[in-house]
């Protein structure tokens, strides 16, 4: 059974239990009915909101926020994927670098429709991630963004999303530090694609990108190579202010 149904059936017999309808179970949680209907059919994946509200007024106890958890964000997620999502749960430092997209915790849910094709379940997964940047417990990682301004420009969806979702970033780098490696920078390092340096119990991780897959990594070697090459992209981007500055214009820019 795919996770996503897995969830609606589970969310359907606690709801039959206790006898309600669906037009029931949507007056306690403040949801339409319709929404109440696809979730539990499987064609939509349920945002935290709703499993929050469900498992509350039904309950059971957190057995559909656990479900949402491991099951339904797995099915969004690349199996090689998974073990660098588990880092990102537990990192108390993440380091990152985007070439030609908006990264990942950085996007907006337009951003990511476009960019994944509408795909609910991989959209779901991908805005789930985000949850690390404003959990309370444990404390959310020290983050630090380096998106080159080629992502800014890139039309990935229409210009008015295109807009938000640089309001977006602007509005994240309020709280983390997100900077701008402009196109006309001092070295050629950057042009290799994206990567990304997680730090867990005082351990370091290497994500690295390709055309088919992506790959963690913590050799010596590895960690010693990136580490470097983080550090002279770090030296050819924008101050905070400067990168924030750039990216207000560039907002303007999409809706002219």
């Amino acid at each position: 059974m795919r996770p996503v149904s897995l969830f609606g059936s589970e969310l359907r017999r606690a709801r039959e239990e206790l006898g309600w309808s669906r037009d029931k179970l949507a007056e306690e949680i403040n949801f339409s009915a319709s929404l109440v209907e696809k979730v539990e059919t499987g064609t939509k994946p349920p945002s935290v909101a709703f499993t929050r509200e469900a498992d509350r007024v039904l309950g059971t106890e957190g057995l559909l926020g656990r479900i949402r958890e491991h099951l339904l964000t797995q099915e969004g997620l690349p199996e090689w994927f998974r073990s660098w999502y588990e880092i990102e749960q537990e990192a108390a430092a993440i380091w990152w670098y985007e070439l030609l997209l908006i990264p990942g915790l950085l996007q907006s849910e337009d951003y990511a429709h476009a960019l994944l094709g509408g795909d609910e379940s991989k959209v779901s997964a991908r805005l789930e991630r985000q949850e690390i940047l404003t959990r309370e417990s444990p404390p959310p990682p020290e983050l630090v963004m380096l998106v080159d301004e080629r992502a800014l420009r890139y039309p990935m969806a229409g210009p008015q999303a295109m807009r938000a979702q640089l309001e977006h970033i602007m509005t994240v780098a309020e709280r983390y530090v997100v900077q701008v490696v402009p196109i006309a920078c001092g070295t050629h390092l950057h042009l290799d694609g994206s990567f990304g340096i997680g730090v867990v119990d005082g351990r370091e991780y290497v994500y690295v990108d390709t055309p088919a897959r992506g790959f963690v990594l913590d050799s010596p070697d590895v960690l010693s190579s990136m580490k470097r090459r983080w550090d002279l992209i770090r030296a050819e981007a924008l101050p905070r202010r400067q990168s924030t500055e750039l990216i207000r214009e560039v907002a303007e820019q999409w809706t002219t």
